[in-house]
């Protein structure tokens, strides 16, 4: 729970970093990579902690890695 809470943190972090008018072409930049920097992070968390939701001993370690392998996924496709 405490990893979860300090994942969500970090991504909700980085989220609030790239809020806000961009008022140069570099700064929109570094706010549509921040967003997606936290996409990919929130994904991962999530999907992570779903993963983590099935499975017993190996299968629970298989289950969460393909969570997190897959929320990284739908955060990157999200951001294109």
């Amino acid at each position: 729970m405490k990893k979860t809470f300090i994942a969500c943190a970090l991504g909700g972090s980085l989220l609030v970093a790239a809020c806000g008018a961009p008022t140069t072409p570099t700064q929109a930049q570094v706010q549509h990579d921040a967003r997606c920097a936290a996409g990919v992070l929130g994904g991962a968390a999530l999907g992570g902690v779903v993963g983590n939701r099935f499975g017993g001993g190996t299968g629970n370690k298989l289950a969460t890695a393909a969570g997190a392998g897959l929320g990284m996924y739908a955060g990157q496709s999200a951001c294109n």
